[in-house]
Parts: C-alpha cells; structure tokens; sequence
C-alpha cells in the first residue's frame, strides 16, 4: 500500500464471498463512472474473492485489494486512512452493527462517509439525513454510491464473457442445443436432496431439452449420482484444461441457457450477471435480500412450505416453476435477452499464473 496522488473512496467489506462480491459489481461501476479520476480502494477485515475468482475482472472495477485490515478497530480504521493519503469518500457496505465505528473513525476529516447503515442515517458530509433502505443488498449498495455523489446512477451489473469460455462453451454444448443448467452446490445446509435433482433433469429431458449439471471443485463426486440418470450432461473441473476458467465458462454457458436453476450459491450470482432467467431454491437466507442481479430471476423458497431447509421444497412446484420459466424464454421476442447481444469488454484472454485475465 502506498500513498496515492489521487483522491481515494475507500470501500470497506468484510471476508466477501463469490456472491457478496457480485451483487457489489454496480457499486463499482457507478463510482467509476461518477468518479473517474479517483483511486478506489476495497479494504476487507479478512479476505475476499476479488483477489481470487473474480481477480480477471478486479482492474476494471477496483484498483487497489486489502485484505486483513483490523476494521473492528476505531484506530486502526482512521489510521488506514491517513496512510492512504486524501480519502474523499468512506463507503461502508457491511451490516449495520459493524457501522458505528468507522463513523466515528472517520470523525473530524473532510471525506464524505455513508454508510449501510438503517435509514442511512449514518453520513457525514452529504446532504439528507434518513431514507428507507431499498429492499435489496445490491439497490442498498448501489444507492449508497448516489447519495455520496449526489445524483442518480446506472445500475450495471454485467460482467463480459470471455473469448477462451465462450470457446469452451461452445465446444462442449454446440450453438443451437437448448439446454438448462442445474447447479446443486455443495452437500451442505443448502442442498436439495439429490433424488429431486435428477428427477428434475430427467422432467426436463421429457421436454426435449437437455440438462446440464455445472459441479464447482468441491463437487466433483456428485458426478457419480448424475450420471445414473442417464440423460444429463455434467460439466466440471474435467471438462476444462485450466481450472480457473470454469467459473467463467458456468457463466458463458448462461449467456445460452435457456435458464440456470441453483441453489443458494456464489455460482448463481456469477451467472446472473449475464441477464438471463434464473430460478434459485431458497433455504435458510433471505432471498429477498440477496436478489440476484438478473431481472429475470425466479425464486422457490423453502420458507413458503413452513421450512427453512431447502431439502423440503417441493419437487412438484420447482418443475412448475421452470416450466414457467420455458414459456417465458419461448415467448421473449428476438433480442428482448442477453442471448442475442454482442459479448461487451473483452477482446481476447492471457493466462497470468493459473488466473485468466481480460484483455481490454
């Protein structure tokens, strides 16, 4: 870390998961775009995603990471801020009751602060002083930057595709087959059961559309149970050369899904950056809360059935629901989708270490 000659907005996070760190993808862009000379520098109590999954896309949108910054404490918070040279904004994204004391932090300097705070009552040297919270973590967010720069902001969320996944996606699933992606996630709290997951390939496969499970690192072994089936496609770690691509071509493949059903995951907010329809099985979080960034996101959530495990969503209702989903895409007019639009951003990729990154 080194003192910068620009003006600094500090963003301050903490241990930002796959999820966490997409639904903050607006946030990002708006201060870039309302912002441009500034340096925007992320600083987390533990670490985050953007120096991992998402470190091909971190230039474009953050130009400094720091991980393992002692944000619970008042002193150490004023003290990044001195090194860091002229901080001009402090934007605090994490819940409200780790607030307090940034705010205070930052007490007695010139930079404008906000923070998530209810109401966003916690600001210093921006106008207004309370306003309901939008009902999403990523309008929450992304308002948060408005008021800071005291005027409205596009609200984009995409991520490009790249060239190399695009390639990967296409040599795996040919241009024209109409398939859907299923996404399980790990054997964990948020799993639903693996007998609903191949019952539900096998309703889709009935439809002459082909099911395609994407299995993350972890989940390789659950390759084992698809394949009984005898009608899905899987694609994991084995179907790519470099690993570190396969986030990337789970979200070159929603670019041609027809929709992408998941469960609570990481991988459901990367895909969702794509636009498309997506449906998501709920358990334990709030959905509402953390909505994906898509417009066309479906939601079926454990909680509607007196539950907050996904396993106890029913099989019938999330077939209905994709079902809806199917009627949907067939009737979208031509163009009204991501699907049909030019890949944005990316000319090309160049392996740096085992991470891709962007050419742009």
């Amino acid at each position: 870390m080194k003192i910068s000659e620009k003006p600094v907005v500090l963003v301050l996070t903490r241990n930002e998961k796959l999820g966490d760190a997409i639904l903050r993808v607006p946030v990002y862009r708006a201060l870039r775009l309302a912002l441009p000379t500034h340096r925007i520098v992320c600083a987390s109590d533990l670490d985050t995603v953007w120096r991992t999954t998402l470190a091909p896309v971190r230039p474009e949108l953050i130009d400094e990471i720091l991980v393992d910054q002692r944000l619970s404490s008042i002193s150490q918070i004023r003290a990044l801020m001195r090194r860091l040279g002229t901080v001009d904004l402090v934007l605090d994204l994490r819940s409200s009751k780790e607030t307090p004391r940034s705010y205070v932090a930052a007490a007695g300097l010139p930079a404008r602060y906000i923070a998530n705070s209810v109401g966003f009552a916690l600001r210093r040297n921006i106008a207004g002083f309370f306003e309901p919270r939008p009902p999403t973590n990523a309008l929450r967010w992304h308002r948060m930057v408005e008021l800071a720069t005291d005027r409205l902001l596009p609200f984009d969320a995409k991520l490009p595709v790249f060239e190399k996944a695009r390639d990967e996606a296409l040599r795996l699933i040919p241009s024209g087959e109409r398939f859907i992606g299923l996404s399980p996630g790990p054997t964990m709290n948020k799993f639903w059961h693996r007998q609903k997951w191949t019952d539900l390939a096998k309703h889709i496969a009935s439809d002459g559309i082909l099911p395609v499970f994407l299995l993350g690192p972890q989940e390789t072994e659950q390759r084992n149970w698809i394949e009984k089936d005898g009608v899905s496609k899987v694609v994991d770690v084995g179907s790519v050369q470099d690993s570190a691509l396969l986030p990337w071509l789970f979200h070159a493949l929603a670019d041609r899904a027809i929709c992408i059903v998941a469960a609570e995951s990481g991988l459901g907010h990367l895909v969702a950056t794509r636009q498309g329809a997506l449906l998501t099985l709920a358990g334990p979080s709030k959905a509402r809360l953390w909505r994906p960034l898509t417009p066309h996101h479906w939601v079926v959530e454990a909680r509607e059935f007196g539950s907050r495990k996904t396993e106890d969503i029913p099989l019938d209702v999330v077939v209905a629901r994709l079902q809806e989903i199917v009627r949907w895409a067939s009737n979208s007019a031509p163009g009204s989708t991501p699907h049909d639009q030019p890949k944005v951003g990316v000319a090309g990729i160049q392996a740096v270490g085992a991470v891709p990154v962007p050419i742009i």
